[in-house]
């Protein structure tokens, strides 16, 4: 069982980043037939596009079998974003430029002692593979980015809060990323593979909507690692408020108070509920001055809360 082993210098240089090309694999993953809590209703929205999508696209039909057994995910289409602003046209032409000896060898890997589909044995591996995520991305995930990104934004916000008060041992713990301290070296997770020594370069954390939790190795520039991110259920399958909560609020204040389970910014709230920036800006300044809702500047975020009167209204969930 491999891990990755870090010095404290890497700690320092751990950050969260995001990757639409993540949340491609991920989708490619559930949709064949990977078991993810809280996205029946995006998995059934998106089924027969795919079913449709994957029959005329033979290299996506390829990479859907080959996500089904293996147990190394391609390094060439999985490498560690630079930060939040990641973009998916970035990534896919990051992807076009990697060498076909490179991708081969990915592909080796993941496949181990099984042949390599002869789909992706041909030449100009790479630009196939790119164009047919591309494909992906465009049919199934564009349109819904702006909720994913509001989405994984909102995760990473929350984990950031957890570290400043926390640290490291309990973020990587909430990742299920088992962290151990032996007094020389630190060790993170646990792999199938090789152990990896990160030599100062830090490691990349990047939420994941579809729950595909892997490692992303692009030695020596960047290390990675994918985990399921918090509150998905909540894009496609947010339950309603209750009728005498929005009988109280109305109904559009309710939704709000009811999607504050943790820290958001108005933009974020407009992503995952759909709303106009000044509706949700409107029942924020409502919720507020009820004493319901606070909020508090990070960075460069303002972010609001529940207090604890506005847990108290909306109850257990």
């Amino acid at each position: 069982m491999a891990y990755l082993e870090c010095t404290p210098e890497d700690l320092t240089k751990t950050r969260f980043a995001l990757s639409p090309m993540s949340q491609a694999i991920g989708a490619l993953g559930a949709l064949g037939g990977r078991v993810v809590p809280g996205i029946a209703q995006w998995t059934a929205r998106v089924r027969e596009p795919y079913r449709r999508l994957r029959a005329a696209t033979p290299v996506l039909r390829a990479l859907d079998e080959l996500m089904q057994f293996t147990t190394y995910v391609p390094d060439f289409f999985c490498v560690p974003p630079e930060g939040l602003e990641t973009t998916f046209e970035q990534e896919v032409r990051a992807v076009r430029a990697i060498t076909d000896e490179r991708a081969l060898a990915d592909l080796r890997l993941a496949y181990g002692v099984r042949p390599i589909d002869p789909v992706l044995a041909a030449p100009d591996v790479a630009v196939r593979v790119a164009d047919a995520l591309a494909l992906l991305w465009d049919s199934l995930l564009a349109d819904d980015w702006p909720r994913l990104r509001a989405l994984l934004e909102r995760d990473v916000i929350m984990r950031a809060g957890r570290l400043s008060v926390y640290g490291w041992a309990r973020v990587f713990a909430c990742m299920d990323l088992d962290m151990i301290n032996d007094g020389s070296t630190i060790r993170l997770g646990r792999w199938p593979g090789s152990v990896h020594r990160l030599g100062g370069v830090g490691l990349v954390l990047i939420p994941n909507v579809f729950g595909m939790t892997c490692l992303y190795l692009d030695p020596p520039r960047s290390y990675g690692s994918t985990y399921q991110a918090l509150g998905a259920a909540a894009l496609w399958e947010s339950p309603a408020p209750a009728p005498a909560l929005a009988e109280l609020l109305g109904r559009g204040r309710a939704t709000v108070l009811q999607a504050l389970d943790g820290p958001a910014t108005t933009t974020q709230l407009v992503a995952q509920l759909s709303m106009t920036l000044g509706g949700v800006g409107d029942h924020l300044g409502v919720l507020r001055r009820a004493g319901l809702v606070t909020r508090a500047r990070s960075g460069r975020w303002v972010l609001y809360s529940r207090t604890p009167m506005g847990d108290a209204l909306i109850g257990p969930q």
